[in-house]
């Protein structure tokens, strides 16, 4: 029989003003977010998708079925990091409160692989809805587990379904407005690249309430070689020799990152109030 999720030392006891506390930030959080986008898009109209994004280096075909075998075949990366996600699960140190935003990036992992793989079969801005969908989703959850981390443990319960919402949201804004002939990135990117930057700064500014913080950081230090592959996707194929793409690694980089979140929610152990209360 599975073993239970094991709660911290210290449960989280559930203060309806806390909740209420909880519960405003993250709704001014998100107001916020909206608000800028509102200001930037007010000021410097839609940011449409680059139509040479989807000019990915690596063309080759495998086994004469599989088109851009490359990027299709390295999900695999991603897809091994949400299955060790899953694995992992019944032994993380997860509190009541934070189990659903667990299972949530789990999930979203496994469905990233899938998304990201349907694109890459056949690059294009309806198939890349399905790659960013999940991305969201990942990047959501995730943001809510470290911000319950780092300043409050209500925000893994509080802040989830809001922080997703919004993220989907920005996806399917992007979708649309690309359909209808106005394609709009903006708030997709405030949130992808917003959600990165505050959680880079909860990590430096914010004190931990778990140990193994070593393990978020890395995964941190793999978003960046990530990004810094995705974009040098045809140089690093030339400078292989056609052998791996920017691309490939990007895919094997994000796996990476990952499964290091996924050791981190195995393997930290609740710190004192004194050392954790951040």
């Amino acid at each position: 029989m599975p073993a239970v999720l094991r709660p911290p030392a210290a449960e989280i006891m559930n203060d309806p003003n806390d909740t209420a506390h909880i519960r405003r930030q993250v709704w001014l959080i998100v107001a916020a977010v909206v608000a800028v986008y509102g200001l930037l898009r007010f000021s410097f109209g839609p940011l449409p998708q680059d139509p040479a994004y989807h000019l990915l280096a690596d063309t080759r075909t495998c086994l004469g079925i599989i088109p851009r075998a490359g990027d299709v075949l390295t999900n695999l990366a991603i897809l091994a990091a949400g299955l060790f996600g899953l694995a992992l699960r019944p032994r993380m140190t997860v509190a009541p409160e934070a189990r659903t935003a667990v299972n949530v990036l789990i999930a979203a992992s496994i469905l990233t692989a899938f998304g990201s793989a349907y694109y890459h079969w056949a690059p294009a801005n309806v198939t890349l809805i399905w790659d960013r969908l999940p991305m969201a989703i990942v990047l959501m959850s995730l943001l809510a587990l470290v911000m319950a981390d780092r300043v409050h443990p209500l925000f893994a319960r509080e802040g989830l379904w809001p922080f997703t919402a919004l993220g989907i949201a920005s996806v399917i804004l992007w979708g649309v407005s690309e359909a209808m002939g106005e394609g709009d990135l903006l708030l997709y990117l405030i949130v992808r690249f917003g959600a990165g930057a505050a959680i880079v700064l909860l990590l430096i500014l914010r004190q931990p309430r778990h140990s193994g913080t070593i393990w978020l950081m890395a995964a941190v230090a793999c978003e960046i070689v990530m990004a810094a592959f995705e974009r040098l996707d045809h140089e690093v194929f030339h400078l292989t020799g056609g052998l791996v793409s920017g691309h490939n690694l990007k895919h094997v980089m994000a796996g990476a990152a990952l499964a290091l979140v996924f050791w981190w929610l195995r393997v930290r152990t609740p710190l004192s109030a004194k050392t954790g209360s951040g």
